[in-house]
């Protein structure tokens, strides 16, 4: 029993601590805050200046793109192994209902998939800017393109006709 009424006072007085340290900080003398850095062994170190290492880096890419919600409802989410449910920040499967024509459109992005690089004969299919690839695959027309380092594909058994199964692809976000 005693070493439990020691951990809790222990406890309490590191806790106290860290409070008195935090409370007081904006009390210090400037000079403490702003000097180039701390010393070690008599030697002062200088602080890190220059460009953040983040600056330089990629934005994260978005793996599940969305229709607005005037666009499209979501009618079924799925992740990419099948399983449904609460999905996890990885890559999804997103089956939406288009608004102004009740087409069945599904959205995901393609894992390890090799990026759609323009054809010899380019077919003029864009979206958002990117070269799109079209095909057929056992009735269901999609369209696939790659947007930073990520592939995507919108697909639709009932929405057959490229060109606007390419412009609903440019409503995604």
């Amino acid at each position: 029993m005693m070493t439990r009424r020691f951990e809790a006072l222990l406890t309490i007085a590191a806790s106290a601590i860290v409070i008195a340290f935090f409370a007081s900080v904006p009390h210090w003398p400037s000079e403490w805050t702003t000097r180039d850095g701390p010393s070690i062994f008599g030697v002062s170190a200088p602080l890190l200046r220059g460009p953040s290492v983040l600056s330089n880096l990629k934005p994260v890419p978005t793996l599940n793109l969305t229709f607005p919600d005037d666009v499209a409802t979501v009618v079924r989410r799925s992740g990419i192994n099948g399983e449904t449910g609460l999905i996890p920040t990885a890559a999804a499967i997103t089956t939406f209902r288009l608004d102004a024509t009740g087409d069945i459109v599904a959205v995901s992005s393609i894992p390890g998939a090799d990026p759609i690089a323009p054809a010899a004969q380019d077919a003029g299919l864009r979206v958002h800017g990117h070269y799109a690839l079209a095909i057929v695959d056992r009735g269901v027309t999609h369209v696939r393109w790659t947007e930073n380092g990520v592939t995507y594909d919108v697909g639709s058994r009932t929405l057959a006709d490229v060109a606007r199964l390419t412009e609903v692809a440019n409503t995604l976000r």
